[in-house]
């Protein structure tokens, strides 16, 4: 993928019943609701929730308010992934999309099949405010029993091989959520609608293509 093709099934992979294949492997999509995100400042953090990075909210600010967090499951014959996770701002459909980057990042040095995105190295994938950021860091360094406190709150959304979860933190929360196959590294990417308006942000998990 070239730094300025953008994924396919952004948008699709939200419809239930859209088809789609992972190499010789063929998946069906449905979606998930696991809840509202609170987003208070319009800075909002991708990335791995249990190795947070405070200094990288992406550079693009985000409406305020409370979202509904969606992911795309991709549902195989023997198995389910989540392929692609998103924030959905408002109905608007998608006109145009952008990758979404963070401070620093510069799109035009990108090489074919490079992205801006967030390692993950935990299975797992978020979405949340810098504030929520700030709080969970503070949470995950009181004790190392609250690391375990959350991968056990994950599992009880656990089937083969999915779970995700939200984290209520005092201020704002975070939505967690499987990556796709596991560890790797993912680029998320921002729709706007005709007006010219967020209406999604969506991380890829690379699961299909």
């Amino acid at each position: 993928m070239s730094a300025l093709q953008i994924p396919a099934f952004l948008e699709s992979a939200f419809v239930a019943g859209t088809t789609s294949e992972s190499g010789a492997r063929n998946c069906t999509f449905y979606t998930v609701n696991p809840g509202q995100l609170k987003i208070t400042s319009g800075q909002l953090i991708a990335c791995d929730p249990f190795i947070l990075d405070l200094e990288s909210p992406f550079s693009t600010v985000f409406p305020t308010g409370e979202f509904p967090v969606q992911l795309g499951v991709a549902k195989f014959e023997d198995d389910e992934r989540v392929a692609f996770a998103r924030i959905k701002f408002s109905e608007e459909q998608p006109v145009s999309w952008n990758m979404a980057l963070c401070e620093g990042d510069d799109i035009s040095t990108l090489k074919a099949d490079e992205i801006f995105g967030y390692g993950v190295d935990a299975g797992t994938g978020a979405f949340m405010d810098i504030t929520a950021a700030e709080e969970l860091d503070e949470f995950l360094q009181e004790k190392d029993d609250n690391y375990d406190q959350l991968t056990e709150e994950m599992e009880k959304t656990y089937a083969h091989t999915r779970s995700w979860m939200m984290w209520n933190g005092k201020a704002a929360n975070a939505a967690f959520f499987s990556s796709g196959w596991g560890d790797g590294f993912y680029g998320s990417y921002i729709g706007y609608d005709a007006g010219g308006n967020i209406c999604r942000l969506v991380t890829d998990f690379g699961v299909v293509f």
